[in-house]
């Protein structure tokens, strides 16, 4: 079962990947990248907030390129990864 922040982020996914809404075909696949992404997310120190939309776009962004670069080796490209970085830095001035 996926987790909240997920399922309010996959209508975002979908329509980053140029996907219909009413296409349900690979919304488990779909479910299942952004619960891995979350997840990636964790171990990197990044707690993401459910109500915050930068934080839901953050992971569908990361998802939306796991997703599309899954066969393709490289580096995360550079926006993506300074992305991420400034979230956990702005989470460590929280503390």
């Amino acid at each position: 079962m996926s987790n909240a922040l997920s399922l309010l982020a996959l209508p975002h996914l979908k329509t980053r990947l140029n996907r219909l809404q009413s296409d349900t075909r690979i919304d488990d696949e779909l479910l299942k990248r952004l619960d891995a992404a979350q997840s990636e997310l964790q171990t990197k120190g990044v707690n993401l907030i459910e109500s915050d939309a930068d934080d839901q776009l953050i992971l569908v962004d990361l998802a939306a390129y796991r997703y599309l670069n899954r066969d393709q080796p490289g580096a995360m490209p550079d926006w993506l990864r300074l992305r991420i970085r400034e979230r956990w830095f702005s989470m460590k001035g929280r503390t």
